[in-house]
C-alpha cells in the first residue's frame, strides 16, 4: 500500500475523530450523551460486529488459526507485561505515573481503533481473528490490568472478579465462536440487522473517541516529556518488538498483521475510566490516551504500508 493511500484512508478516520470532537467542544454532544454513546457501542454495535464477522464458514484451517491466535496473543501479552513492567523505571518516572504508564504500554485501544484499521487493511474477515486474539485482553485487563494500576499502593493485591468477563463484548465473541463452531447461520431479518449495526460501529466508534478527547484539558496535556516517551514505546517499540519477534515463526501475514497492528495502537480508552474507579491518577492517563492517540496519526500509515507493502 503506498503511504498517501494509507494516509489517505487514516485521515478518513481521523476526520470522523475529528467530528466527535467539534460536536463535543459545541455542545452538539456533552458528557452524558459521549458516555452514553459509549455504552451504545460496548454493549450493542461492537458485539453486534463480532458476531457477524464470525459468521463464516467452519474449516480446519479456519479453526487452527483461531487456536494460533489464542496461543500468539498471550504471549504477545507477556512480552507487553516485561516491557511495561521495566519501561516507567527506565525512564526514571514519579512513582504516581508508574501504574498508567505500565498500563497504557500493556493495553492498547483494540477494539475501538484496532478492529476499524484491520477492517481496512485486511477486510471484515479480519474482525473474527481479531475478536478471537482480544478474549485475553478482556481477561487481563480486569485482573493484571488492575493489579498494575494497584501496584503501587501499600499492600496492593490483584483484584480480580470473574463477573467482569461477562461483559458483552467477551460474551458475543463466545457466542460467535459457538455459532461458528457449529455452523449455525443467523436467520435473515436479524443477520440483516447486525450488518446495519456493523455497518456503524467504525465511524460511530471514532466519533466517541473524538467526544472523549474533548472532555480533556488540552493545557496541561503536552507539558509532560515522560509521556512522549510512553506514547513512542506504545506507537512504535512495541509493533517493532513484535514483529521482530514473531515474524520468526508466523508467515500468515493476516494473523502477523493482527498482532502488529494490535501492538500499534494508541492507549487503550478505557484505562481513563479503570485508574479513575481505582484512584490511580485519571488525569494522567488522559493526557497519555490523548497523546498516543493524535501521534498515530503520523505512525499508522507507515504501519500500514509495512505491512501491507
Amino acid at each position: 500500500m503506498d503511504y498517501f493511500i494509507a494516509l489517505n484512508q487514516i485521515l478518513i478516520l481521523f476526520i470522523l475523530i475529528g467530528i466527535g470532537y467539534f460536536a463535543r467542544r459545541i455542545k452538539l454532544l456533552n458528557d452524558a450523551s459521549v458516555s452514553s454513546l459509549s455504552k451504545f457501542l460496548l454493549h450493542i454495535c461492537i458485539p453486534a460486529m463480532v458476531i457477524f464477522s464470525m459468521q463464516i464458514p467452519f474449516t480446519n484451517e479456519v479453526l487452527m488459526k483461531g487456536e494460533y491466535l489464542i496461543l500468539a496473543a498471550f504471549a504477545y501479552y507477556g512480552i507487553a507485561f516485561l516491557v511495561a513492567w521495566f519501561s516507567p523505571i527506565l525512564m526514571r518516572a514519579k512513582k504516581e505515573e508508574y501504574g498508567v504508564f505500565r498500563f497504557m504500554i500493556m493495553f492498547s485501544n483494540s477494539m475501538f481503533m484496532g478492529f476499524p484499521i484491520l477492517s481496512m487493511l485486511y477486510g471484515q474477515d479480519a474482525i473474527f481473528y481479531a475478536a478471537i486474539f482480544n478474549i485475553p485482553f478482556t481477561i487481563l485487563t480486569y485482573s493484571v490490568g488492575i493489579w498494575i494500576l494497584r501496584a503501587q499502593e501499600k499492600g496492593g493485591k490483584i483484584s480480580f472478579d470473574p463477573k467482569l468477563l461477562l461483559n458483552p463484548a467477551f460474551l458475543s465473541t463466545i457466542l460467535g465462536l459457538i455459532f461458528f463452531l457449529t455452523s449455525f447461520s443467523i436467520p435473515d431479518p436479524i443477520y440483516s440487522s447486525l450488518e446495519l449495526l456493523n455497518n456503524v460501529t467504525t465511524p460511530l466508534s471514532l466519533v466517541v473517541t473524538g467526544g472523549f478527547l474533548a472532555q480533556l484539558n488540552f493545557t496541561s496535556i503536552f507539558k509532560n516529556v515522560r509521556q512522549y516517551i510512553v506514547a513512542a514505546i506504545r506507537l512504535l517499540g512495541m509493533p517493532a518488538l513484535v514483529y521482530l519477534i514473531f515474524s520468526q515463526f508466523i508467515a500468515d501475514p493476516l494473523i502477523l498483521g493482527i498482532i502488529v497492528v494490535t501492538a500499534g495502537m494508541p492507549a487503550a480508552v478505557n484505562t481513563v475510566m479503570l485508574a479513575d474507579e481505582h484512584k490511580a491518577h485519571p488525569d494522567i492517563a488522559a493526557q497519555g490516551i490523548c497523546i498516543s492517540t493524535l501521534l498515530c496519526l503520523v505512525t499508522l500509515p507507515l504501519l500500514a504500508v509495512f505491512l501491507t507493502g
